[in-house]
């Protein structure tokens, strides 16, 4: 009797769905191919000058717990086929009016991503920036990625530390954006609790910085899908 209900009631929802012409919702398509453009917080290779001597972004504690991995995780998740490749880009930051593309970049664009999420603007120099030519750079590396690949979606990402608000403010030019700046006004974002390192690790975010971070970004990811 209770199976007749449930198939009767199915039938008169399926039914009304047609007559109205409502369709069931569907869950929003998942990013499968991802490329992350950042800088050392995304990928820091060994500097034991500094006494940072691991391999991921700085300064998570292991290489899981870097907000690349931890991102990795969830579209995994979502889509066991998904991929996610990451490149330290800080010579863009450093050198924006002569980063030739092709030769770091061509790759990646091969690659033909269906999401790019650049997560720079740290190492970008107060001193003689030139506002006009890093929107036209940002704007060329954005262009770069979307030639041939039209419906590619493109997340630029804040500085983590809030002084670099020069930098932020021409990325966030180009939507969708999302800011990271309240985690750098929290210190216990900050690996300041490492034992045995340079000044410059201790203010990269640390498993609890990196942890914000993928969470905030995966969140703007399911509003960007939406």
């Amino acid at each position: 009797m209770i199976k007749y209900l449930y198939l009767l009631l199915l039938t008169l929802v399926v039914g009304s769905c047609k007559k109205s012409g409502i369709r069931p919702a569907t869950a929003p398509k998942a990013f499968t191919n991802v490329v992350i453009l950042g800088n050392s917080i995304t990928y820091s290779e060994r500097n034991t000058a500094i006494g940072w001597n691991d391999s991921w972004g700085m300064a998570a504690s292991s290489r899981e717990n870097d907000y690349v991995h931890l991102l990795s995780e969830k579209f995994g998740q979502a889509d066991s086929l998904a991929r996610v490749r990451a490149l330290n880009i800080a010579a863009f930051e450093l050198n924006y009016k002569q980063y030739d593309f092709n030769n770091y970049l061509r790759a990646y664009r091969t690659l033909k991503p269906d999401l790019l999420i650049l997560r720079i603007g740290e190492n970008v120099q107060q001193a003689g920036f030139d506002a006009a030519m890093f929107q036209q750079r940002y704007s060329d590396l954005i262009s770069y990625f979307k030639n041939g690949n039209p419906n590619l979606t493109v997340l630029s990402v804040s500085s983590f530390w809030p002084d670099r608000r020069y930098a932020s403010a021409e990325m966030q030019k180009h939507e969708p954006y999302l800011s990271l700046e309240p985690l750098g006004f929290d210190v216990t974002n900050y690996a300041f609790d490492r034992l045995n390192v340079d000044q410059s690790v201790k203010g990269h975010p640390g498993d609890k910085g990196m942890q914000a971070i993928a969470d905030m970004i995966w969140q703007k990811l399911q509003e960007i899908k939406r």
